[in-house]
C-alpha cells in the first residue's frame, strides 16, 4: 500500500481528533468543518489506494459510492448541529443517506467475499433486535423513523456477518479491515442512537465514543480498497 494512503489516513485522524475536541467544547461550527474534512479524507484514502494498485475497479467504485453517501450523511447531520430547528428533518434524511451507503458496501462485499445464507439470518435478527430495544427502552423514535432504523440496523449487522464470514473463510487484509470497520460502525451508530433518541445526561461521553469509532470504521473500509 502506498505511503500516501497512510499520510492521508493520518491527516484524516487529525481532523477527526479535532472534531471530537471541538464537539466536547460545544464548538459546533468548528467541529462540523473538521468532520467534513475528515469525511473527505475517507474518499481520498480510497482513491489513492486504488490508483496505487488499480486491480479491482468494481469494488473501488462501490466503496467510493458508499463513502460519498456517507459524506452526504455527515453534511446533513453536521448542519443539524448549527441549525437545530431542522433536527427532526435532518436526522431521517441523514440516516437514509448512510443506509444507501451501507447498501453499496454490502454489494461490494458480496461481489468480493464468500457468501453464506446464515449471514442473512444475522441481518434479520439485527433488525428485530433494534425494534425490541427501541420499544423496550421507550426510545423517542416516531412511527415513520422506526422502520428506517430497523432496516438500517439490519444492514449494519448483515455487513458484519458478511465480512466476519469472509475472515473465517479467507483471512486476508482486505476482509479483516472490512470486518473491523463494520464492527466499529455498529458501535458508533449505537452510541449515536443513544444520543439522539434517549434522555441520557452525559451525552458528551457517548458523542466521544461515537466519533472515535466512526472515523476508524470509515478509514478501515476505505483502506480495504488498497488492501484488496
Amino acid at each position: 500500500m502506498t505511503p500516501l494512503c497512510y499520510v492521508l489516513a493520518a491527516v484524516t485522524v487529525a481532523f477527526a481528533v479535532a472534531c471530537v475536541l471541538f464537539r466536547r467544547k460545544n464548538r459546533s461550527f468548528e467541529g462540523m468543518v473538521c468532520k467534513f474534512m475528515a469525511s473527505f479524507g475517507f474518499i481520498a484514502v480510497a482513491i489513492v489506494g486504488y490508483t496505487a494498485s488499480p486491480k479491482n475497479t468494481l469494488y473501488f467504485c462501490l466503496v467510493c459510492f458508499a463513502l460519498m453517501f456517507g459524506f452526504c450523511g455527515d453534511v446533513l447531520l453536521g448542519i443539524k448541529e448549527i441549525a437545530p430547528k431542522f433536527r427532526s428533518k435532518l436526522i431521517p434524511i441523514g440516516t437514509f443517506y448512510f443506509l444507501i451507503g451501507h447498501i453499496f458496501y454490502i454489494v461490494a462485499f458480496l461481489h468480493e467475499f464468500p457468501f453464506h445464507l446464515v449471514t442473512v439470518a444475522f441481518g434479520v435478527a439485527g433488525g428485530a433486535a433494534a425494534y425490541i430495544i427501541i420499544k423496550a427502552f421507550h426510545m423517542k423514535v416516531d412511527g415513520k423513523l422506526l422502520p428506517l432504523l430497523c432496516v438500517y440496523y439490519a444492514l449494519l449487522v448483515f455487513k458484519v456477518a458478511i465480512t466476519g464470514y469472509a475472515v473465517i473463510k479467507e483471512i486476508s487484509p482486505a476482509a479483516l479491515a472490512a470486518f473491523v470497520g463494520s464492527l466499529l460502525f455498529i458501535l458508533s451508530d449505537t452510541c449515536l442512537g443513544i444520543v439522539y433518541f434517549t434522555p441520557v445526561k452525559r451525552k458528551n461521553a457517548f458523542v466521544t465514543v461515537e466519533l472515535s469509532t466512526y472515523y476508524p470504521a470509515q478509514i478501515l473500509l476505505a483502506m480495504s480498497v488498497a488492501l484488496m
